[in-house]
């Protein structure tokens, strides 16, 4: 299920963008700039090439691109 960022308060969306972040980086040695990450990641959230998708199996939230996205499947699951 897809979620609208405007349903989520800017703390809620911050707080998924940085997990998110810091999820892609745990591997890394050098000192990412989460802060930075974050404000990037929220931008793209904004703009549409991030989408928030809901796992209710998993009851988890996901960042994903367009292109990882059933659209066939959510567009069902809003009519």
């Amino acid at each position: 299920m897809l979620i609208p960022y405007t349903e989520l308060s800017d703390e809620i969306l911050q707080s998924i963008s940085k997990d998110w972040v810091i999820s892609k980086v745990s591997d890394t040695e050098s000192h990412p700039e989460i802060d930075e990450w974050t404000a990037q990641t929220m931008s793209k959230i904004k703009s549409g090439e991030l989408v928030i998708e809901y796992g209710e199996q998993t009851q988890t939230v996901y960042l994903k691109s367009k292109d990882e996205i059933d659209f066939e499947q959510g567009e069902t699951d809003n009519e």
